[in-house]
């Protein structure tokens, strides 16, 4: 067991995190890794590893349910601690599902068994992905209050380097260790490589099926799931089949709750009902990419959904349909709006919202996710982007990008920031913005100056995750963030 002399980490340890935080505190001397889990199997498998559980987020909703207790009051000054106006509740990817009085039960379950972790220890630091959920909200604002570091990650753009942020709004890294002085030149390296490979279509992120090195079986999900591979879905029967058995197995979850399963899996129905449809979305829906270039062509990366990104970075622009639509009313005459689908969420746009803003905008285009999204930003004019990475794809490419989340390139030249549908309306017929530019060594710098901000490593699901490299990587991260002061702000 670590010494408790060191920093003690707060860990959210859902899904495939219940397997790396427990590896990264077997190589972090000194360190006391606390985990709270979503359910009772994740809790045996790390206990029987010797880690230790403080929270079941499955046996907390459970036994308050169970008892009638624990209602959510929202702290008065939770917003403001947060600087995240929004409700922690109406924010949350599952509870919204159940009746408003249970999500008053369950939130309160939730936080007071959050509120109790931090009376019994000292928490150092709290380590989690950004994901939407009314834990992550109160875990975050309990940290503030309690004066812990808050490291919720993210992965750069450019391959092998990830950040933290300090805030609900995730993109900007913030780093309090400093950068080694000899590092820079190397990164600076790496990134004009990287960046040269985007624009010449050679590299891209691991999740893209394009650029994933290795197999990928028809079972693939089962290692993704335990972070062993990158997210990649396969489209196919198979996949199909699948998701057909995770819908039905959320399904009984809903049924089995509270008493059989955890608020998560049992929230998550409409999610995978939804994903099952997508996999079902027959080819006719789309139109071909182009293979010329039109001066009056508008791209729109389509977001994953559900996803933190729309949340956290666009909560004035989260609905997507509504997004577009604004978009499509405001194009200029002889225009066209193409709206491109996530590589791994293809089939998206064969939802009824969809198809009836396509059947209503006769400049609506729809492309697959499968299909070759910088190809189709080549022979367009100009980007509209939330937060996609494919947006940073189009900077590099040259076109102009209207950005309307809280993204790190939001400011980076060729993009324009967008607060708001009449400011899109008004962008979108600016004529100078359907005109291609070269940043290359402007963006470049700007990348280098984000990248002295991040750490060298990857904690998202991919082939070496697990590798000793990356793990000591992952915990010399945390432990430069550790030892360095907590920020006041």
């Amino acid at each position: 067991m670590a010494d408790a002399a060191g920093p003690t980490i707060l860990c959210l340890s859902r899904s495939y995190l219940s397997r790396l935080l427990p590896a990264m505190e077997a190589r972090h001397d000194g360190a006391r890794y606390l985990h709270v889990v979503q359910n009772e199997r994740e809790r045996a498998y790390i206990e029987g590893i010797g880690g230790r559980v403080v929270m079941s987020i499955e046996s907390v909703v459970r036994d308050a349910l169970r008892d009638d207790r624990d209602r959510w009051e929202e702290p008065a000054d939770f917003r403001e601690v947060t600087g995240y106006p929004w409700s922690p509740i109406a924010s949350d990817r599952y509870l919204p599902t159940f009746p408003p009085e249970m999500q008053g039960r369950i939130a309160g379950a939730l936080y007071h068994g959050l509120a109790r972790v931090f009376a019994e220890h000292r928490i150092d630091a709290f380590l989690s992905e950004p994901v939407a959920l009314f834990v992550t909200h109160c875990a975050f604002y309990l940290s503030r209050k309690h004066g812990a570091r808050r490291l919720m990650w993210g992965n750069a753009w450019f391959p092998d380097w990830f950040f933290f942020a300090d805030g609900i709004h995730i993109s900007r890294p913030v780093r309090s260790a400093p950068f080694p002085d000899g590092e820079r030149e190397p990164l600076k390296a790496s990134i004009e490589s990287y960046f040269d490979g985007v624009v010449a279509d050679r590299r891209g992120p691991a999740y893209h099926p394009s650029f994933f090195k290795g197999k990928l079986s028809p079972l693939a999900i089962l290692r993704q799931r335990r972070g062993e591979q990158a997210l990649i879905v396969q489209p196919g029967l198979m996949a199909r089949a699948v998701q057909r058995a995770r819908l039905a197995r959320v399904q009984l979850a809903r049924l089995g709750f509270p008493r059989f399963s955890d608020v998560l899996t049992a929230g998550a129905v409409d999610e995978h009902r939804m994903y099952l449809r997508a996999l079902s979305t027959k080819p006719s829906c789309y139109d071909s990419v182009p293979t010329s270039h039109d001066p009056l062509r508008v791209v729109y990366p389509l977001q994953y959904e559900p996803e933190a990104s729309l949340l956290y970075f666009a909560p004035d622009f989260r609905d997507q349909t509504v997004l577009v639509e604004n978009a499509l009313r405001a194009l200029p005459h002889g225009a066209t709006l193409w709206v491109k689908e996530h590589p791994n969420q293809f089939g998206a746009l064969g939802a009824k919202p969809w198809q009836l803003l396509k059947r209503k905008y006769g400049a609506l285009r729809f492309v697959h996710g499968r299909q070759s999204g910088r190809d189709l930003i080549r022979n367009s004019a100009l980007v509209v982007s939330v937060s996609s990475s494919a947006g940073m794809d189009a900077l590099a490419i040259g076109r102009q990008v209207l950005v309307v989340g809280e993204v790190y390139y939001r400011d980076w030249p060729g993009a324009t920031a967008i607060r708001s549908y009449a400011e899109l309306a008004e962008a979108l017929n600016y004529p100078a913005y359907y005109r291609p530019v070269e940043n290359r060594e402007s963006l470049i710098d700007a990348l280098v100056e984000q990248g002295t901000r991040c750490y060298p490593g990857d904690p998202q699901p991919r082939s070496d995750l697990f590798s000793p490299e990356n793990l000591n990587r992952l915990v010399a991260a945390v432990a430069a963030e550790c030892a360095a002061p907590v920020p006041t702000s």
